[in-house]
């Protein structure tokens, strides 16, 4: 086991109060950081909300090392990195879609000891300039965030984070923090053996949230059961939809009744996005309705509802999910809107989500010839993924393309990076005599090079992001003649330019391959198969329960064991509460907010529409 001399165990909690200006921990955070400067290896399970950042940031800045953060949410490093950057703490990201030269200088800077943080998608860490930059890292940690990945046991197994391990190889001396907010046992298990831990150590934090009420209801109308709680329970809310029409309907639908709603998908536009998302956060926009896109990162504790109007396909991601509510410890609402059809939807997504060779071989071609791919090429080469368009070249559905596409993934021969944001950046790679030089001699490229130096400082030493209309102004040219000329740079190798993008992206891993020879593992296939249907009976056990204890069911699923119901959920409720809204003393003054008798109305109808009876007449 690697120490650290207690004599000189640095003060986490002056890190805590300079950098954050907090004076305590949450819970289990100081026993992890404590764990980490002992030089442990360490799986922090801690639910979501529960601070996992400051695991590794606090005893990384402790040590004045660097630490390398593995993980595979572009838009979650991109935000991470954008805030410890306005702490004054140095951070870099390098992910897909950077070209070769920003990669190199990032990682020159880190091996130089200029940064403090590090961020990598996994599917980086086998690269060739990675590796030869590798043994120079001056690491104290290594963290590994959203760990679950590693396991196949897991829900969102990617083959790329087994990379992982090769670098502990290379570095053994450097202790690795692995954090997820959702593990079963079997999977905390797996991912300690996947990273070679020296020694078995799990830290697990209280998934109990004795502030956050969990309510399931069965009916025909979501809709008006979802003005029902919007009127109910005042406060922020976010309502979870499977399909982006979804959003929009649903935000629709709250507007007309006077609730201020927006939608938020991953098809919108980036500043629509962003838009949508400041006004959420800043409290003009009350209810965002939003895809699974929406979420991650966003740090706004007084969510007082998280509505799912669609059931996820596994526990992990309900409970991830409706964690966003609540994080102020305040009382918040999980509500679980279920209608008749959704089970079976439900098992026809699963079904669906494992296409037939012939379809993957199909879109694997389609996408190579889209993008002008040879035979033998394209390895860790960077492509914007249209998935319409992909779709209508194979004349396959757009869910059978996403599902090909992500069992491509799930063997390791590409990895899919959802549409994260990434503004226009440059970054000088000629040296200072030939830039000085085009600045002076070059009428047409000279003013945009002076222009861009004015106003960005230290563009030899690092990306900066630009804005292509700013520069135009500046220049009294056209944005495309700015575009155009920087485009031209880049081809003469004087700077590196990327223009913005808020496409998702693929990344091979492999050279391309011959379509018709193109294999996935059956085996590994079918495994996947069955662990996707065991979640899913999960999911649907927890739907569709009327006798245990929505909190206990949870606890269980994550292997904590809770000796008592929790008196809050529907199921409890309906054994002994006095049913209605009414003044608990808790923030919302709701206790049942969608009230058992017009709850059980819908059940009634709903059950005589499957047995094809009509309702008692005076139930109506």
């Amino acid at each position: 086991m690697r120490t650290v001399d207690p004599a000189i165990q640095p003060d986490i909690h002056s890190v805590l109060r300079t950098h954050w200006g907090y004076d305590h921990f949450r819970p289990m955070q100081e026993e992890v950081i404590r764990s980490v400067l002992d030089g442990r290896d360490t799986l922090a399970l801690l639910p979501t909300g529960g601070g996992k950042s400051l695991c590794f940031q606090v005893p990384a800045l402790a040590m004045g090392k660097l630490c390398l953060v593995v993980s595979p949410l572009i838009a979650l490093m991109k935000d991470q990195v954008e805030r410890l950057r306005s702490m004054g703490i140095s951070a870099r990201a390098i992910v897909s879609g950077m070209s070769y030269a920003e990669i190199e200088n990032a990682l020159e800077s880190a091996a130089v000891g200029k940064l403090s943080f590090l961020y990598v998608s996994p599917e980086r860490l086998g690269s060739e300039i990675f590796q030869a930059r590798l043994p120079r890292l001056p690491l104290a940690l290594i963290a590994v965030d959203e760990a679950h990945c590693l396991s196949q046991w897991g829900y969102d197994f990617r083959p790329s984070y087994l990379k992982v391990r090769e670098v502990r190889e290379k570095r053994p001396e450097v202790p690795v923090l692995a954090l997820t907010a959702t593990a079963t046992p079997r999977v905390a298990l797996d991912i300690m053996d996947k990273l070679a831990f020296t020694k078995s150590n799990l830290l697990q934090g209280d998934f109990h949230r004795p502030e956050l009420v969990l309510w399931a209801s069965k009916g025909e109308d979501k809709l008006g059961r979802l003005l029902k709680i919007t009127d109910n329970v005042p406060g922020t809310s976010i309502v979870y939809v499977r399909e982006r029409r979804g959003t929009v309907r649903a935000a629709r639908f709250l507007e007309q009744h006077g609730v201020q709603a927006a939608a938020y998908h991953a098809g919108l536009p980036g500043d629509e996005r962003d838009r949508v998302q400041r006004a959420w956060t800043n409290g003009e926009v009350r209810c965002v309705a939003a895809t699974n896109a929406f979420g991650m990162g966003i740090d706004k504790a007084d969510v007082r509802a998280v509505i799912h109007l669609d059931p996820p396909s596994d526990l992990e991601s309900y409970y991830q999910e409706a964690g966003r509510g609540g994080r102020d410890g305040k009382q918040a609402y999980a509500f679980l809107l279920i209608g008749p059809g959704d089970e079976d939807r439900l098992r026809e997504r699963v079904r669906n989500a494992f296409p037939e060779l012939k379809d993957i071989r199909r879109v694997y071609q389609a996408f190579a010839d889209m993008n002008g791919i040879a035979l033998g090429s394209g390895s860790m080469e960077t492509y914007e993924l249209d998935l319409r368009a992909l779709a209508a070249r194979t004349t396959l559905a757009v869910v059978t393309v996403s599902h090909a596409i992500k069992a491509l993934e799930l063997d390791g021969k590409l990895v899919l990076s959802e549409g994260a944001r990434s503004p226009s950046r440059v970054l000088i790679t000629a040296n200072q005599g030939v830039v000085y030089n085009m600045r002076v001699n070059d009428s047409r490229t000279g003013p945009l090079i002076e222009a861009l130096l004015r106003l960005h400082g230290g563009l030899f030493e690092e990306p900066a992001v630009i804005d292509e209309n700013r520069i135009a102004r500046l220049l009294d040219w056209h944005a495309d003649t700015v575009r155009s000329r920087l485009h031209e740079l880049d081809k003469l190798k004087v700077l590196s330019y990327r223009p913005r993008s808020d496409a998702p992206t693929i990344t091979l891993l492999l050279p391309r391959q011959d379509a018709q020879r193109l294999t996935i593992d059956p085996a590994a296939l079918r495994d996947r198969e069955q662990r996707a249907i065991e979640r899913m009976e999960a999911m649907l056990a927890y739907m569709n329960t009327t006798d245990r204890c929505r909190e206990r069911m949870l606890l269980a699923y994550f292997g904590q064991v809770s000796e008592t119901d929790c008196g809050r959920c529907d199921v409890c409720k309906s054994r002994t509460a006095t049913y209605g809204v009414k003044d608990t003393g808790s923030s919302t003054g709701v206790s049942e907010p969608l009230a058992h008798y017009e709850r059980s109305v819908s059940e009634i109808r709903w059950e005589a529409d499957e047995i094809g009876t009509p309702p008692e007449s005076d139930m109506v």
